[in-house]
């Protein structure tokens, strides 16, 4: 064979060569990333995608910083974004409302809704439900009827039954206090949750006498100023059932600088640090725990579900259980005591 043939040929391997290591480029080839840049990983997770706007009534006590650590925990699980606000006061309903007025603009996958007003939220549920943003009650319902005159909807609400959870302490006290003067400390007007849980209690406690029955708004400093006034105006009152923990303890503060310590059984709802002391120390009766933290893995649960063309119940109920002085060891201990 010729000089010529033989270089010939080893030109044509050589060719041969290169062409089969870039022959099977399309089963080496890299996945592009959304920016257009190569990337050899693989696609993540369609949950990293979700953001979730989680609204509730305020982050002024420990039920509610108790509910965002729930809702970061489970985030965290899920591989989710959730962003936990609320407005300075349970009272500043018109910041909410711009919360979730907010919510839709932004475009979240979902939203979780803790509403501060039974009615004054529903615009602004109608206008997420015009955006195809799926709404879920967390803690507080809604007044259904104005909501369904208003053309809206929720997919379901998570948490207890605030009447049925607010029986539980009724109950105790009409069981264990013989001849009940009580007064009631109420919460905000227009929050369905608030006029639940009292009625709840008095629904247990009807051959109670009524000495009192007002508003502290949720708030501590207040409740420790109307229960002054009560027991200067009626010493005789031996009962009290405060709707939330800030004024259960508003109540207790009163009640020990007025000389009526041990006088006076105090019942509340949440069961926050402070009532779980104030259990072990003897001075409150009984407090009804929620359980933020579960309300909080529900509704973000609730979320996912319908993102995923599911049909919730219109209750997605959670457990509440009453904690007193025997059985607050086991709640401290994490056991369950529902």
């Amino acid at each position: 064979m010729s000089i010529k043939k033989i270089l010939a040929a080893l030109l044509v391997g050589v060719m041969a060569i290169g062409l089969t290591a870039c022959g099977p480029s399309s089963t080496m080839q890299a996945s592009a990333s959304p920016s257009g840049e190569e990337t050899s990983e693989a696609p993540s997770s369609p949950n990293k995608q979700i953001k979730i706007a989680y609204i509730v009534k305020a982050k002024t006590d420990a039920f509610w910083t108790d509910m965002e650590k729930g809702s970061d925990d489970y985030a965290k699980e899920k591989g989710i974004e959730v962003d936990f606000q609320a407005p300075a006061k349970e009272t500043d309903v018109e910041q909410q409302v711009n919360m979730v007025s907010n919510a839709v603009v932004k475009g979240y996958n979902a939203i979780i809704l803790s509403a501060a007003d039974s009615k004054a939220l529903i615009p602004a549920i109608v206008q997420a439900n015009k955006a195809n943003i799926p709404v879920i009650l967390v803690n507080d319902t809604i007044d259904n009827d104005a909501l369904e005159q208003a053309g809206g909807k929720v997919e379901t609400y998570v948490g207890i039954d605030q009447s049925e959870a607010a029986s539980l302490a009724g109950k105790y006290a009409a069981e264990h206090i013989k001849d009940g003067k009580i007064a009631y400390l109420e919460g905000i007007s227009g929050v369905a949750a608030h006029a639940d849980r009292l009625n709840g209690f008095k629904g247990q406690c009807s051959a109670f006498q009524v000495i009192a029955s007002q508003t502290a708004k949720c708030d501590r400093n207040e409740a420790f100023n109307v229960m002054q006034n009560i027991l200067s105006a009626h010493p005789d009152v031996n009962v009290v059932w405060a709707i939330n923990a800030e004024m259960g303890q508003g109540a207790l503060q009163a009640i020990e600088q007025g000389g009526f310590k041990g006088k006076v059984s105090v019942f509340d709802f949440d069961a926050s640090p402070d009532d779980v002391a104030a259990i072990e120390a003897g001075t409150l009766t009984g407090t009804v725990a929620q359980y933020p933290n579960l309300q909080a893995k529900g509704a973000i649960q609730a979320c996912l579900d319908v993102l995923d063309g599911k049909k919730l119940e219109s209750h997605t109920k959670t457990p509440a259980a009453l904690v007193t002085k025997d059985n607050v060891a086991d709640f401290k201990a994490g056991k369950d005591i529902t």
